[in-house]
């Protein structure tokens, strides 16, 4: 009984063996498809404040070939998805029509330039593949900007007392006269509420000047206002109590 058992075990190994060698031959590997894709769904683009920024995006092929091969990219227009679509001009970006794989490679490069052109940090390059690729499964790229300083970065932070239009500043480079290179006012509508200012500088030396017209500061009578100079991730100034103006000199 115990041999009959054992040589009906072996059996139904062998025909399950057998059976799980024809499934396995029927079913296809990942590398029998010829999938593009490219390295990342969503990929940050650091665009250089008033200038331009390059980033090199690499795309991939699950297979190697013999042959060089050809993809077509195109820019996806704003609205294409509820995760996908550029918000930034054309003239904001530079984008090659095509990119190719070379022969035996299965990977390849290509370089983005986004311009500030009046860019803001948030918006977004989307980047797919054409459709009149053979590429399998194509997903689009998203290219997420924010915006950097390539050199001296000073954030002012403003949080308004009860009168923000009386609220106003002004910040000059001092470096070799006195020259007004940023200011603000007209904050009507910001009573009690906020601003934030990010501004890049060239080494030198500079002046900012916070003015209330009705020489009280912004603290405390009329609300809890005050202010802060960030520079390089450094606080240089707070302050929020004062007369008619406050000057804080500083060099980067």
């Amino acid at each position: 009984m115990k041999k009959i058992l054992l040589g009906a075990l072996v059996l139904s190994m062998a025909i399950f063996t057998s059976c799980e060698s024809d499934i396995d031959a029927d079913v296809p590997s990942v590398s029998d498809y010829n999938f593009i894709s490219f390295e990342d769904d969503n990929v940050v683009f650091e665009l250089n404040q008033d200038g331009s920024s390059t980033q090199t995006i690499t795309v991939y092929n699950s297979r190697r070939s013999s042959s060089a091969r050809t993809y077509n990219l195109q820019v996806l227009p704003a609205g294409f998805s509820a995760l996908y679509g550029t918000d930034i001009s054309s003239d904001a970006y530079s984008v090659p029509a095509s990119v190719t794989i070379p022969a035996n490679e299965r990977s390849a490069q290509f370089d983005v330039t986004i311009t500030d052109n009046g860019v803001a940090s948030g918006q977004r390059l989307t980047i797919g593949f054409s459709n009149d690729t053979t590429a399998e499964n194509p997903h689009p790229m998203n290219l997420n900007i924010t915006i950097v300083c390539p050199v001296n970065e000073l954030i002012l932070d403003i949080n308004f007392d009860n009168f923000a239009e009386e609220t106003s500043w002004e910040l000059y480079d001092l470096t070799s006269g006195t020259v007004l290179i940023a200011s603000g006012d007209g904050y009507d509508d910001l009573d009690g509420g906020s601003i934030q200012e990010r501004i890049c500088l060239e080494d030198g030396d500079y002046g900012f000047v916070i003015y209330d017209v009705y020489s009280d500061g912004i603290c405390c009578a009329y609300g809890q206002g005050s202010y802060t100079l960030t520079l390089n991730g450094e606080v240089i100034k707070e302050g929020g109590s004062f007369g008619a103006n406050e000057v804080t000199l500083f060099t980067p």
